[in-house]
């Protein structure tokens, strides 16, 4: 066995329901097309067989950019996934890097720790032509990193001198009075 680590765009945590596995596969044929080209880790497929808390977190730490929750009514009942999403949430404990991406497969309630993250909902029927594509956005890689951002700004802002009659004191009393 070698012990070359694959990187992946996301890995994606989601309940082991049939329901599930089906929209994993659509999501499959979806991102990892030519069209999007992103490389998914789906544990079913990806992992080995058994589940194992160590490995399943070094690939989260270490070999994912982002991940993907597939949110379903049975969500917070299954142990796994909770505990993945608990990993997944101190890879980034701040939410800054927006490494999360939750996904509405059905109506259900989002877990409490990420129940503020704006999720992509695939249970409307009339975006889904939209859905995708927008899942795909979630990974481009010009996004502006609020820290990196805030180092490129110029120490001293120079605006230009204006006076602004508006706050003259004459204009003042005409607003009072009228």
């Amino acid at each position: 066995m070698d012990n070359q680590i694959n990187q992946y765009d996301a890995y994606v945590i989601a309940g082991d329901t049939e329901e599930d596995k089906l929209f994993l596969e659509t999501m499959k044929s979806n991102l990892e097309s030519s069209a999007f080209n992103l490389r998914l880790y789906i544990k079913s497929r990806d992992g080995p067989g058994d589940f194992d808390h160590q490995k399943e977190s070094e690939i989260i730490m270490n070999s994912c950019e982002k991940i993907i929750v597939v949110l379903s009514r049975d969500f917070t009942q299954n142990e796994q996934c909770m505990y993945l999403l608990r990993v997944a949430i101190s890879k980034s404990p701040g939410f800054h890097l927006r490494h999360i991406i939750p996904i509405h497969r059905e109506e259900c309630l989002a877990p409490s720790c990420i129940r503020f993250l704006t999720a992509n909902d695939y249970t409307k029927e009339d975006i889904r032509t939209w859905f995708w594509p927008r899942v795909a956005a979630c990974f481009k890689k010009n996004v502006i990193n609020i820290r990196t951002a805030k180092k490129n700004l110029p120490a001293v802002v120079c605006l230009p001198d204006i006076i602004v009659d508006s706050f003259s004191s004459e204009k003042q009393q005409e607003w009072r009075n009228n």
